[in-house]
């Protein structure tokens, strides 16, 4: 056995052992990442809440950790732009301690436009192997798109979703994405052997589409439960689009498509269009709800995403949550404090204002005051 496959065996046995834990972010570093120079955090396991005015680095502390978990900004953004001015690199780095006491290092460097990425000291070479380790779901002041945009946001939502219970995932979608290129290329380029592709194709997105209707039906269970709390949004309903005719089977619905597809040149039906489609009273969602219903139901999908996969991994996922309040007015911030804190989540919150994301945890959050960069 080579290096390369005795690190590979290491990192698959250390998460064999490391989904029977429980983790919190213990130490959080940062150097050199947009207005933040140096900063090192302790972070507590329950509410921490970064507090500062419009520009002062808050929202940059959650791409930190996000960087950690996905080794990419949650914003649109170059990897260079993320790197301080006049600064060649950034680091990232973390100490995630267990219920066992062990601690895992995780750290995350740009330099170059090159990514580096480190599991206690090893580099590894996959995201996923990290992503999986450091489960993370996260509420933006754009989160209203999750429901008002078209399906690619939903279906990158149901992929992570189902990633984190069912970490084989991953290594499917990779096949089946490989797969549909070829098969594409083959249409476009009129190759009339883009067929052969066909078996693969449907082996694959049969096991993926199984794994999604699988893990849609108990995470729409969990959300239900978590909305009846908000009596100010009407009753939501959601079905499960696998990316093809419900009626037909994978392999059926690709050979009634195939004088479509070969016009257009792509492949037109598979788990690659499916979508989680959200009604009210039978209409689109995004046509009934006013932005702060859409942002209050859309917030209930993460965490409904995070409580399924605690109920199926026994880790507590990390919550981030950027300009909480906004849009929402005190009744519901209460309301949703309220399920963060019970749902026991390292949950990290950026705000204005402290005392409107507060309120009857003051004494119970931490509180971390930032300022042109610097956090107190």
């Amino acid at each position: 056995m080579d290096s390369r496959e005795e690190r590979k065996t290491g990192i698959d046995n250390y998460c064999r052992f490391f989904f029977r834990l429980t983790l919190n972010i213990t130490k959080l570093q940062i150097q050199n990442l947009r207005i933040l120079d140096s900063v090192d955090l302790s972070p507590q396991p329950g509410i921490n809440i970064f507090c500062g005015d419009n520009g002062a680095g808050k929202t940059s502390l959650l791409e930190a950790i996000f960087l950690l978990a996905r080794a990419k900004s949650f914003k649109k953004t170059r990897g260079k732009n993320l790197i301080q001015e006049g600064k060649e690199k950034l680091s990232v780095y973390s100490e995630t301690q267990h219920t066992n006491h062990s601690i895992v290092r995780i750290g995350f460097g740009l330099d170059n436009n090159q990514k580096r990425i480190q599991l206690n000291g090893t580099p590894v070479s996959r995201v996923s192997e990290v992503a999986k380790l450091l489960p993370i779901g996260i509420v933006t002041p754009i989160i209203h798109r999750l429901i008002e945009e078209g399906p690619d946001n939903r279906r990158r939502f149901l992929n992570w979703g189902v990633f984190h219970v069912e970490h084989s995932y991953v290594s499917m979608m990779r096949h089946y994405s490989t797969t549909l290129q070829q098969r594409n290329a083959s249409l476009r380029s009129g190759d009339s052997s883009w067929n052969v592709w066909d078996a693969q194709l449907i082996d694959y997105g049969d096991q993926i589409n199984q794994l999604r209707a699988d893990y849609f039906s108990s995470w729409k269970s969990v959300f239900q439960s978590l909305a009846a709390s908000f009596p100010s949004v009407p009753v939501i309903s959601f079905s499960f689009y696998k990316g093809w005719n419900k009626l037909l089977s994978l392999e059926d619905s690709l050979q009634a498509q195939v004088k479509t597809d070969l016009s257009a040149g792509f492949t037109t039906t598979g788990p690659h269009r499916a979508d989680i489609r959200i009604t009210v009273n039978s209409l689109p969602a995004k046509e009934i709800l006013s932005r702060g219903q859409q942002k209050i139901v859309a917030t209930l999908m993460v965490l409904s995403q995070l409580v399924a996969q605690k109920e199926h991994t026994n880790i507590n996922p990390i919550l981030l949550m950027d300009d909480f309040s906004a849009e929402l007015d005190l009744r519901t911030t209460n309301s949703l404090l309220s399920l963060i804190d019970s749902s026991g989540f390292q949950t990290f919150l950026t705000a204005i204002d402290s005392e409107t994301v507060t309120g009857k945890y003051s004494n119970e959050a931490k509180m971390f005051h930032v300022e042109h960069g610097a956090v107190k």
